[in-house]
């Protein structure tokens, strides 16, 4: 039996996030990672406790041994944390591995449940907790990130708080637009202490590929509110006037057609 979490790497070699990667200042050094990101939405009245246990399990048998994943997160909706939409977000430094990981994740499911019918009830359980309806996406990561170190994830028992906004990028391009989002990025993300990492990453392949991501990731709820508003104030640090901030803000948005948030908290115990 086949886990829900890996179905998808048997139909097209599956993909918020980096955590041992380092942002490179040169574009030229910069080689973006693979991410892979599965939505799943929970079967109405499944328990959280038992879900939890069961996910732990797999994760420690198989997902933790898989050392071609550079990152794994399993995020769920802060306001809603009964399992209503489970997002799985694994991370490769290299297509190649996400090949590799095929034998790799079959050897150690075999050795982690050597009896086949032991095997076929786990995974049944635990499919059992999602609907048949999910989604899968693949991005690719760009050179504006800002990653959390392992030691700091290890150190961190509670959740992190994951502030996902979803820009859909407009046909219009101009030059001026990426420059000051860059500009954007250095003056205001990097500087602000609440912010403890930015994953930026662009559709690669999925439904829609005028997606672009961008997560926030803090401590708490607290500091995301505080951030937020410090990101204002950073922001009238670097462009002091009104009328010029406005003017920035508007070139900041012309490549920007729509966009949606929403705010979500990881498992640390289920995180790599």
């Amino acid at each position: 039996m086949k886990s829900y979490y890996f179905s998808f790497l048997f139909l097209i070699i599956s993909v918020l996030l980096v955590n041992n990667l380092k942002a490179q200042d040169v574009a030229s050094e910069f080689e973006p990672v693979y991410i892979t990101v599965r939505t799943l939405h929970r079967v109405e009245g499944s328990d959280l406790k038992e879900w939890k246990v069961i996910e732990e399990e797999y994760f420690n048998k198989v997902i933790s041994k898989i050392e071609l994943l550079v990152s794994h997160e399993v995020l769920i909706n802060y306001i809603d944390s009964d399992l209503s939409e489970v997002k799985i977000i694994d991370v490769f430094k290299k297509w190649d591995d996400i090949k590799k990981i095929y034998n790799i994740r079959d050897n150690l499911i075999e050795k982690a449940w050597p009896n086949e019918d032991e095997r076929k009830s786990f995974f049944e359980k635990q499919n059992s907790f999602y609907s048949n309806y999910h989604t899968d996406e693949i991005y690719t990561s760009t050179e504006f990130g800002k990653y959390l170190s392992p030691e700091i994830k290890r150190s961190k028992e509670e959740p992190f708080v994951f502030f996902e906004k979803t820009s859909l990028l407009s046909d219009y391009e101009d030059d001026d637009s990426y420059k000051y989002y860059e500009k954007y990025v250095e003056n205001v993300i990097f500087k602000n202490p609440l912010i403890r990492a930015y994953h930026p990453y662009r559709h690669f392949w999925g439904a829609d590929s005028r997606e672009f991501i961008e997560m926030l990731v803090v401590d708490s709820m607290e500091d995301l509110e505080a951030a937020l508003k410090t990101n204002k104030d950073l922001l009238k640090e670097l462009v002091p006037d009104e009328l010029k901030r406005k003017e920035f803000l508007k070139i900041f948005d012309k490549a920007i057609m729509d966009h949606s948030v929403i705010i979500y908290k990881n498992v640390p115990s289920l995180s790599k």
